[in-house]
């Protein structure tokens, strides 16, 4: 293994170890499911369905599956909008103490994950991972998903 595998290795792994440590705060995802929807609501109480299928990128029957899971488990309202064939997703009290909680608990994460870097160390692995993204994207990788695994990402959990 050369030494850009290598690193590309070490960057892998600590990759890894984030995502393991981020796991311990919940089931609760923030990219999918019903978690990314209590995100996006902690953003913007109250929005459409439409304004959501924007946002979340998601197709509307993922979110209408979504948004009734939410809806049984007591986290959000569905409510009336003027637009015909539209409404509105509010989040419970419920639902709204989970998601800062979760935030939290994820803010805190990332803080004790970093804590063993100065403040310029931080602003230096940014600006270098934000530098590995476009390389990696100018190479034509974008992360987005083809096939029929695509619409794994949208599913409920």
């Amino acid at each position: 293994m050369n030494e850009a595998a290598a690193t590309l290795a070490q960057l892998k792994k600590a990759s890894k170890l984030t995502r393991l440590a981020f796991r311990k705060n919940g089931p609760k995802s923030y990219k999918r499911g019903q978690g990314a929807l209590m995100n996006a609501l902690l953003e913007n109480d109250g929005i459409t369905q439409r304004e959501l299928v924007k946002t979340l990128g998601w197709d509307r029957a993922a979110l209408k599956d979504t948004v009734k899971k939410a809806e049984r488990n007591g986290y959000v309202t569905i409510g009336d909008h003027t637009d015909k064939h539209t409404y509105t997703v509010s989040l419970t009290d419920e639902g709204k103490q989970i998601a800062q909680k979760r935030v939290a608990a994820n803010d805190k994460t990332a803080e004790d994950i970093l804590s063993c870097l100065s403040a310029d160390e931080v602003a230096q692995l940014n600006t270098i991972t934000e530098k590995l993204i476009l390389s990696i994207k100018d190479k034509g990788v974008n992360g987005k998903k083809k096939g029929r695994k695509a619409h794994h990402h949208c599913c409920c959990r």
